[in-house]
């Protein structure tokens, strides 16, 4: 039996303890699938996270 098994990745992520990258390493070590990582997750497999500087004006 494969451990952690999908069921118990999504324990670990609902509990907060698993990060999006954490996820997608699962996925590429085909423990879940896409479909399995955006069920558990609720994101888009394909799109990460997208993080966006606006900038500030220091003074």
């Amino acid at each position: 039996m494969i451990y952690p098994t999908a069921a118990d990745i999504k324990v670990f992520w609902d509990w907060g303890v698993y990060t999006p990258e954490i996820m997608r390493e699962y996925v590429s070590l085909k423990v879940i699938t896409k479909t399995e990582f955006e069920e558990i997750t609720g994101l888009k497999f394909d799109k990460p996270a997208v993080s966006v500087d606006l900038g500030s004006t220091a003074s």
